[in-house]
């Protein structure tokens, strides 16, 4: 599907623990073989590690290693290192994705980083660019293309004082991280056997990744994602038949046309009053004072009628203290009633220290796909900022292997690859769904805050990672309902 983007300092190591055991790491020595040697068997000092499957379907196994992130006068530089635990050469799309998850924004690499020719046993050093990170953010969570997925807890510092994963004094030979050349526009296009071009454009859901065993490939052109960079992340929640999508500055309320309008029609239902007195009661207390307000039908005079009776009925509850746009789009269903708030949301939550491992599974289920069967297996999730991160494997029983498009979505938000997972309070009715990057465009895909795709391993038995970030709910929840789609529910969930 598609990718999203993330970089360091000197003390302490991680190192992954063997191939059978992807996305583990461990303290160890420091390295003593540098970048391009022989496959080490230790991480760089001060990385925060992770192994895993990287780029598509049966892609690159590798090691991945984050330095940090370093503030420069005007951008930040992501630092990491991706050592091939492949037996073949391949080239990946290799982009990574900055969350800034008390803040809800999402930083895109503003160039390309080369993905070409992973050689098995080296390692190569990398950077990516990306926008200033505000001097308020302290940490950030790396969103990389693979099972690895999140990279919690990496530090954001100056170039000369970027924090590192331990408080252990500098590895002798540890490299110094002074700034990177910015990497090439992201504009320009390769030529003919050049590496491939990524990481401009991350986070897009369109075709999957491509995979390629020759030392360069050109990738898929990159799909557009609206809002700017950084990108506002927007909870979704679904509560009293409505559909609630908020970022940290806008809200859009939408509502079913069933439940306002008569079938073919602008005449109101008998349950209007009472949903429009409740989107009412949410203007008045939040909105800035700009109301749009638009009205979704396969027919333009529909539309357009069921446009102007949402406006008279908003103005007569809200009156003259509101601006008003009315619209009419002879596509798809429902009204949405979009506006800015009265100012920022606050951050929320503590960004999650970093996870070098996940917990033990908790719960299994498994499901049909045809003739074959899956097996979902549930860790632990926690929070992350302002959101609870989902964690589980899912397995492939058999028989044959997994199509390596797969996913688990829902026609309501497409794009998602995981679009089907919710999650609910116990004893509450709100459902949360997964965390959208920027705001939505009618008739397109859009990008929501996972992996970017579902399948990074194919054949029988190999259990494969998977992620999604959802909205954490409001107080102190410990334990979650996980509806995980066709795999059904899964009750207490515990949540750190």
């Amino acid at each position: 599907m598609r990718a999203l983007p993330l970089a360091v300092s000197s003390i302490g190591l991680l190192l992954v623990a063997g191939c059978a055991d992807a996305d583990r790491a461990e303290k160890v020595a420091p390295p003593t073989v540098r970048a391009g040697a022989a496959l080490p068997t230790v991480q760089p000092a001060g990385a925060y590690a992770k192994e895993g499957w990287f780029g598509g379907a049966d892609g690159l196994h590798a090691r991945v290693a984050i330095r940090g992130v370093e503030r420069q006068a005007a951008k930040s530089v992501l630092r990491y290192s991706v050592t091939s635990l492949d037996s073949s050469v391949k080239s990946v799309p290799f982009e990574i994705a900055l969350l800034d998850t008390a803040g809800r924004k999402l930083y895109k690499p503003t160039g390309t980083t080369s993905g070409s020719g992973f050689a098995p046993g080296t390692t190569r050093e990398m950077a990516a660019d990306y926008p200033p990170i505000p001097a308020t953010v302290q940490k950030v969570t790396a969103i990389t293309p693979g099972t690895a997925g999140e990279f919690t807890g990496i530090p954001v510092a100056a170039a000369s004082a970027t924090p590192s994963a331990t408080a252990t004094p500098t590895a002798p030979g540890t490299p110094s991280f002074s700034s990177a050349p910015s990497s090439p526009s992201a504009s320009s296009s390769p030529s003919v056997g050049a590496e491939p071009q990524v990481g401009a454009e991350p986070f897009m859901a369109g075709a999957p990744s491509p995979i390629t065993t020759s030392p360069s490939a050109s990738s898929s052109p990159p799909s557009s994602t609206p809002g700017g960079n950084p990108v506002e992340l927007y909870d979704i929640v679904e509560a009293d038949g409505r559909t609630v999508s908020s970022s940290g500055s806008s809200v859009t309320v939408g509502l079913r046309s069933d439940a306002l309008f008569e079938a073919g029609s602008a005449k109101l239902t008998s349950g209007a009053k009472a949903a429009l007195d409740g989107v009412a009661q949410q203007v008045k207390g939040q909105a800035a004072g700009a109301l749009t307000l638009v009205a979704h039908a396969n027919d333009a005079k529909v539309s357009g009628d069921r446009a102007q009776a949402l406006l008279k009925e908003m103005k007569t509850r809200l009156g003259t203290g509101f601006t008003y746009t009315a619209n009419g789009r002879q596509e798809g269903d429902g009204v949405d009633v979009t506006y800015q708030l009265k100012s920022s949301a606050p951050g929320s939550g503590s960004p999650a220290a970093f996870r070098a491992q996940d917990g033990q599974k908790m719960a299994s289920r498994t499901a049909p796909f045809g003739a074959a069967k899956r097996r979902l297996e549930v860790k632990p999730f926690y929070r992350d900022g302002a959101y609870i991160v989902a964690v589980f494997d899912i397995v492939n029983e058999g028989p044959g292997t997994t199509p390596p498009d797969a996913s688990y979505p829902n026609p309501s938000y497409p794009g998602g690859v995981f679009g089907a997972f919710s999650i609910q309070v116990p004893g509450k009715k709100d459902v949360y769904r997964a965390v959208r990057v920027g705001p939505s465009t009618p008739g397109r895909p859009t990008n929501y805050v996972d992996a970017g795709r579902v399948v990074f391993r194919t054949a029988v038995n190999e259990p494969v990672r998977g992620f999604v970030y959802l909205p954490a709910p409001p107080g102190n929840v410990t334990s979650v309902t996980f509806d995980a789609g066709p795999f059904g529910k899964v009750e207490k969930v515990p949540v750190s």
